[in-house]
């Protein structure tokens, strides 16, 4: 009797335990990833119906839920530009060189804009942003995607958010924008190639502006010496079309070995007083007098653009 009263009790227990709830499956975005986002730097969106591919994703609103991420529509369109539902992956991906991701990785199912059964990879840096790689299209041989590197791709759409919402661009002024620049700015992104470079996801970079010169600092807080780095005399003049124009005197390689040094007409663009975009030319080695501003706020195989956050305000 009493080996048949254990028989009875597991019974008991097997049955009971069908009748609890199955399991969750995990989400696929932790807690502290879920909520609101806003779109620093968003590339390339001309399959979305953005007008301007560079800076047309800039300031739009994310929300993130535990399998679900959502891009809102620009500006005073709303709705939602488009929508992944995202599910766990059955193992890890790697990449071409077998080098596991930064980050982390889904399957995701697009709706909206694009369509399509695809991936998501993503990754906080130290300076609290999350960076997004979302497949658009079957990958390419040598696919963004695929890569472990952080930026664009033809068959990739690449975002970069934080929390805090982005003001809106500010019109340049000469006069408002040469008090506006002097201070401490760390950069929270920097991109070479359109590639993530220094900071990357744990990196950091500073530069300082006075009245007359723009220095890159060291961790020290001290002026960083060469041959490397970004720094020179600088000023701003009238406005290039919609975004400020900074004429630079490099005397460093600011782009490493194959870098540019001297003359450097620039492109800005505040949004509020404490973000500032600046996209340069490392490539034109052309006599100084012939060297021409960028076009665009952008980075690709010709510019470099810096995405700064102000540090320290000048002293006055």
């Amino acid at each position: 009797m009493h080996r048949f009263g254990k028989v009875l009790a597991l019974v008991g227990c097997l049955s009971f335990g069908n009748l609890l709830p199955a399991a969750e499956p995990p989400a696929t975005f932790d807690k502290d990833l879920q909520g609101e986002w806003h779109v620093l730097l968003g590339l390339p969106a001309t399959r979305l119906g953005i007008d301007d591919e560079d800076t047309g994703l800039i300031g739009v609103q994310v929300n993130i839920t535990a399998d679900r991420f959502t891009v809102q529509g620009p500006g005073d369109r709303g709705g939602k530009l488009l929508t992944v539902d995202c599910a766990p992956l059955a193992g890890p991906f790697v990449d071409e060189n077998k080098k596991p991701k930064p980050g982390k990785e889904a399957a995701a199912k697009l709706s909206g804009k694009l369509s399509g059964a695809r991936r998501i990879c993503w990754v906080t840096s130290a300076q609290g942003l999350l960076h997004v790689k979302i497949l658009t299209e079957e990958p390419a041989p040598r696919s963004r995607y695929l890569s472990s590197a952080w930026g664009p791709g033809t068959d990739t759409l690449y975002l970069v958010l934080r929390r805090q919402p982005v003001p809106a661009r500010s019109q340049p002024d000469t006069a408002v924008d040469a008090r506006r620049i002097l201070g401490q700015w760390t950069a929270v992104a920097h991109y070479d190639d359109a590639f993530l470079k220094e900071p990357g996801l744990s990196g950091k970079r500073s530069l300082s502006f006075t009245g007359q010169r723009v220095h890159e600092l060291d961790d020290k807080g001290e002026n960083r010496k060469g041959p490397v780095g970004f720094w020179g005399p600088y000023r701003i003049v009238e406005p290039a079309g919609p975004f400020g124009a900074l004429d630079l005197q490099l005397e460093s390689w600011a782009g490493g070995g194959a870098g540019l040094m001297g003359r450097t007409p620039s492109l800005y663009a505040f949004h509020g007083d404490n973000l500032l975009f600046i996209a340069y030319n490392e490539t034109d080695r052309r006599p100084e007098d012939k060297r021409t501003r960028c076009q665009r706020l952008r980075s690709d195989g010709d510019h470099n653009l810096f995405i700064l956050e102000r540090a320290v305000l000048a002293e006055k």
